[in-house]
């Protein structure tokens, strides 16, 4: 009885290898009868990450709105290139001005937010997005009252009057939404 249990197992892990190499061979074009195999992976339940597909342009920049240092405008191809940044002000400037610099004193730290503001730009990286024909832009002038007051006032210009301002150093607020620069102002800094 032994020789024939033994006989049985050995045609059976032969048959077993057997089909287990006749499915790792490529797909001829020809239909497999024994239909598909018993193990096969899940569906996809979620979306891809951005940046998995190979046909979508990498992110450049999330939706939402976001401050930059505008470094050049272009015009006829409609787009800016700029370093994001982080800007802060009031009290949330004066903790990341003292996360940035721990050694200092309270005292100290007030330095680093002269004006109530504080900017960290830790990323060199420059990006470039288009900006549409329909975008609003703004850049601010001062407005001088009667006691010597200023204020800010925001005047709408167009993309080529924007690369002939362009201020320096100035931070611009620009507002994206799926690619696109749908929003730009200048950010008016005391």
């Amino acid at each position: 009885m032994r020789p024939i249990r033994t006989i049985a197992t050995a045609l059976l892990v032969a048959s077993l290898a057997t089909a287990g190499c006749g499915r790792s061979q490529p797909n001829d074009g020809a239909t497999d009868p024994s239909g598909p195999p018993a193990a096969t992976a899940p569906p996809a339940t979620k979306a891809p990450a951005p940046g998995d597909s190979t046909n979508s342009p990498p992110v450049v920049l999330v939706d939402g709105r976001h401050t930059v240092y505008l470094k050049t405008v272009d015009p006829s191809r409609r787009t800016i290139r700029f370093d994001l940044l982080q800007f802060y002000g009031g009290d949330d400037a004066l903790r990341e001005a003292a996360k940035d610099h721990p050694e200092a004193s309270p005292e100290q730290v007030q330095q680093w937010v002269p004006n109530g503001y504080y900017i960290r730009n830790v990323n060199p990286r420059l990006r470039t997005l288009p900006v549409p024909s329909d975008t609003p832009i703004t850049v601010i002038t001062l407005a001088w009252g009667n006691g010597h007051n200023s204020s800010e006032e925001h005047i709408p210009v167009t993309l080529t009057k924007l690369a002939t301002y362009m201020p320096t150093g100035a931070p611009f607020s620009i507002t994206v939404r799926h690619g696109q620069v749908v929003k730009l102002a200048e950010v008016f800094v005391p």
